[in-house]
């Protein structure tokens, strides 16, 4: 086949080329390709590959509407190019599309893409290109947005191509990348004058004048695809008569037409299978498809009429068409009663059921109820295995063929959960102005009160929701989603006993076939309104450990963890948690998976195991902005502020604390509030900034906000000890006397140790401050009994240095030194530096200089170095480390190299030693 001409790009294909050059350098590079069809955004891509590809090793996919519902199509394009490569991933999505088995999250498809480039970068530099991104299935987008985040110190360079990267369709997360000032944005616009002059000597029928062509191009706007058509399909005559007006440049189903024309029977019967099949397609499918009995020579004539091109060679030969637009030109070309034939013939020639339904999907002339049927029985299977995108795909196809239009109407609602659940808010949004025009019943109402509580109009969830129950027409199943909903929004305003009444409500009803949130709705509102026993006694189903395959074991685990973490049994929270993040991940709810994670953070955090808190704390950010679930970002950014804002890494600690409160005030969500007011809070109190401190937590003290459970019950969100702090640090004892009462009673009430020891700090920081000597000695003592109850925390550290400070203050400088030391050295392995500075000024007034180790590891590595050093002191290989942390390989080898420098070492044997002397 004749190589298609190619002209102009050069500025693009030279910006092109030294963001390859930068990637080799490991400085890893995203390219955003955007503009109209038919500028050559494909032209470029294929003429900046021919003269790297030598070097570089090319992943490439293509979106393609007949397969933007089939789940990781577009990853499995991608990891079919890694394949040849030496321990290629294993085939994770050979499943994918067919019943009885899960369907992989984005965070599992993503780490295997990961893994699979980080296998090319021990070779060459990996280039992933994938055209035609907004017809890309929405699961691969999710996916491919995890990978691109983490993408920091590897040999890649990635290239996105599509008509408008503003698509709706997009997630937020992945339009954020496309659009970040670090991408480089090529916008192709029309072909210049040089360029279409050169355009119209290698195809046009005579050279034209200068004039001429610039009519062309102001007729055209320059766009190479249609000039190239007007150039081959109109006589001279025509582009040069001054007095002649151009024609439109047609649909280009004409020029490809006569194209087609030219061709045997049986090359056109291909070329229209192929069409049919979608951009690309088995020879052997088409062949058998279109009836060609030598499907190779009716190739080789489609290549030498620039219909078709070959794929790659060495595998089972596929024909490729090598434009969308060339495409979409023979498939709407075709008569209607064919183009129906072909697909009647392709549901029958593919194996996968989703692919199968579509293509009779196309083949209907009209409503078919048998084919809707089938098409709800399969959104209901990959429903249930959590492939909540194709499950709307189907459902909103059922909907279009229905005969009844009732029918048609519940299979759309169906359709809006099922988006609602695959955490595409956007495009359930689109189809709510259609669900509003329905008739009223119980499902209507349930769809638009879920929709409005996931975009925070919580007074309008509450008033549908209310609407769907009391419904007389509903169904079990939609009344049960009903109570889940409001359970979570009376959790999301604090309201305890609303919490306990909706899921009781719904747990009374028979159980659903999928994971939901009412075992850990009930658990939560128990706890937080003061029933803790039995708030634990409501999980009582639960097994101690794993395997958790059905949502009876796994339902209420999350609530449990939480449950641990509040009344201060700290291992045996992260325990759960730690299992219901793996678990969720697996089969259960996404959302539970990151809300698991974020708490995790908070209860590492208090256990004073900060390397794990902000290594979690981080993952769950970036796993909650990757998978666009905007409702858990306020507490996964306030509780990875708090270890931050401890070692006085206060920047980033702030934009996580004022993140949280855009979140939660985006939400109208109170805890979420109070977590982001403590975060920020945190700051001000590191800085010393006591001022701040009070500014940030007194609007918590407002009635409105204090009489919601989840606010003020002692456990949950750690304010009042903080705001008690810095009041007394302000001189204004009386206000935080006001404060602290309750706390104290609280605590004591619900006998939390871990609560009140931090409340008896608090007493002796303020006893102190009014010169009661004795009665702020009394409630340090206190405070340290309470944390011999419980186990190794934070919160001791903090009572030994307030306790130090009162007896160096009281003139007691041996017994100061001995408290001061002892919270020094646990200071000084978290790397509290703002509280390790005060201590070491603290031990200095007592004429005492701390003896810091010489071979201190941690104050020279950063969280993540540790992190990595640890798993790898354990023996676990770069791959292993880089899968446990969802990052890639050179990442880690980074981190790696970076803790052999400065810790003066060169291999694992050393790194052990170190670790092993200095833990």
């Amino acid at each position: 086949m004749s190589e298609t001409p190619f002209f102009g790009r050069a500025d693009a294909l030279e910006q092109l080329g030294d963001r390859l050059t930068r990637a080799a350098r490991s400085e890893p590079q995203i390219v955003l390709i955007d503009g109209p069809a038919g500028m050559g955004k494909t032209s470029l891509i294929r003429r900046f590959l021919a003269a790297v590809r030598p070097g570089c090793h090319v992943l490439r996919a293509s979106g393609e509407e007949i397969e933007m519902h089939l789940p990781y199509g577009v990853t499995a394009q991608l990891l079919a190019h890694a394949r040849n490569t030496a321990d290629a991933p294993e085939e994770e999505l050979d499943h994918t599309g067919r019943p009885g088995g899960p369907v992989p999250d984005p965070i599992a498809v993503g780490s295997c893409l990961l893994d699979a480039l980080g296998r090319i970068q021990d070779h060459v530099t990996g280039v992933v290109v994938i055209d035609d991104v907004h017809w890309a299935d929405t699961p691969s987008l999710h996916a491919l947005t995890f990978v691109l985040r983490r993408l920091r110190f590897d040999r890649v360079l990635t290239l996105l191509v599509t008509r408008d990267a503003t698509d709706p369709r997009l997630p937020p997360g992945l339009r954020r990348i496309m659009l970040a000032d670090t991408t480089l944005h090529l916008t192709l616009g029309g072909l210049g004058l040089s360029e279409l002059t050169a355009l119209n000597a290698a195809v046009g029928p005579t050279p034209l004048p200068r004039w001429a062509i610039a009519r062309l191009r102001e007729h055209t706007d320059g766009n190479p695809l249609h000039t190239r058509a007007l150039l081959q399909q109109l006589p001279a005559e025509v582009l040069v008569g001054g007095n002649v007006s151009l024609p439109a440049p047609r649909a280009y189903e004409r020029l490809i037409a006569e194209r087609l024309e030219t061709c045997a029977p049986h090359t056109r019967r291909l070329v229209g299978a192929v069409s049919v099949l979608g951009m690309s397609s088995p020879l052997h499918l088409a062949a058998e498809i279109g009836t060609v009995p030598d499907p190779l020579e009716a190739l080789s004539e489609a290549m030498a009429r620039e219909l078709l091109e070959e794929g790659a060679v060495g595998s089972v030969p596929r024909a490729v068409f090598p434009h969308p637009l060339l495409r979409a030109a023979v498939y709407h070309g075709l008569e209607p009663a064919e183009r129906s034939r072909l697909h009647s013939l392709a549901a029958g020639g593919v194996h996968e059921p989703g692919i199968a339904l579509r293509h009779r999907v196309h083949a209907a002339v009209g409503p078919d109820e048998e084919l809707a049927d089938d098409l709800v029985r399969f959104a209901v299977g990959q429903g249930a295995e959590g492939a909540w995108s194709t499950a709307a795909s189907a459902s909103l196809a059922a909907a279009r063929l229905s005969t009844d239009a009732s029918r048609g109407a519940q299979r759309t609602l169906r359709a809006v959960e099922y988006l609602l659940l695959a955490g595409d808010v956007s495009q359930a949004a689109e189809l709510v102005q259609t669900v509003r025009e329905m008739s009223p019943g119980a499902e209507q109402h349930y769809v638009l009160g879920h929709q409005a509580l996931t975009a925070g109009r919580l007074d309008e969830a509450r008033r549908e929701l209310n609407a769907c129950w009391e419904s007389g027409d509903a169904a079990t199943e939609t009344l049960r989603s009903a109570a889940e909903q409001l359970a979570w929004l009376c959790l999301i305003q604090g309201d305890a006993r609303g919490i306990v009444h909706w899921a009781r409500r719904g747990l009374d009803l028979p159980p659903g076939t999928r994971s939901s949130f009412l075992r850990d709705s009930l658990a939560i509102g128990l706890a937080i309104s003061g029933d803790f026993a039995e708030g634990m006694a409501s999980l009582a189903h639960l097994p101690a450990s794993g395997p958790r395959d059905s949502p009876e074991q796994l339902d209420g685990l999350l609530g449990r963890g939480m449950l641990h973490l509040w009344n201060g049994q700290l291992s045996d929270a992260r325990r759960d948690l730690e299992d219901a993040f793996a678990s969720h991940r697996r089969g259960g709810l996404p959302y539970a998976a990151l809300v698991a994670l974020g708490f995790l953070t908070d209860a590492e955090y208090r256990s004073g195991r900060w390397d794990d808190a902000i290594a979690h704390g981080t993952q769950a950010v970036s796993l909650a902005e990757d998978t666009d679930q905007i409702s858990i970002l306020a507490v996964v950014h306030a509780v990875t502020a708090c270890p931050l804002a401890g070692r006085g890494d206060f920047r980033a600690a702030e934009a996580h604390a004022i993140a949280a409160a855009e979140h939660a005030r985006v939400l109208g969500d109170v805890n979420d509030t109070a977590f982001a007011a403590t975060a920020l809070a945190l700051v001000h109190t590191g800085r010393g900034h006591h001022e701040g401190t009070v500014a940030a937590l007194s609007p918590l003290l407002r009635q409105d906000i204090t009489h919601r459970n989840g606010i003020d019950e002692a456990g949950l969100v750690p304010w009042r000890p903080l705001l008690v702090e810095a009041l007394v640090r302000t001189g204004r004892t009386d206000a935080a006397e006001e404060v602290l009462v309750p706390y104290e009673a609280g605590a004591a009430g619900r006998r939390r140790w871990l609560d009140q020891a931090a409340a008896a700090r608090c007493r002796g920081i303020l006893e102190g401050a009014r010169g009661d000597a004795e009665a702020a000695e009394r409630a340090f003592l206190a405070g340290l009994g309470h944390c011999d109850r419980g186990e190794p925390c934070w919160e001791q550290a903090l009572v030994r240095l307030s306790y130090g400070v009162f007896l160096r203050r009281a003139g007691r400088r041996g017994s100061a030194v001995a408290e001061l030391e002892v919270a020094w050295r646990t200071f000084h392995r978290l790397r509290a530096t703002p509280y390790l500075e005060r201590t070491d000024a603290e031990l200095a007034a007592c004429g005492r200089v701390a003896a810091r180790p010489r071979d201190a590891v941690h104050p020279l590595l950063t969280a993540q170095e540790l992190t990595v050093a640890k798993m790898a002191a354990r023996g676990l290989t770069n791959r292993h480390i880089a899968r446990e942390l969802v990052l890639s390989v050179k990442t880690i080898e980074y981190h790696l190299g970076n803790t052999y420098a400065k810790l003066g070492i060169s291999s694992r044997t050393d790194l052990v030693d170190k670790l092993a002397r200095n833990t």
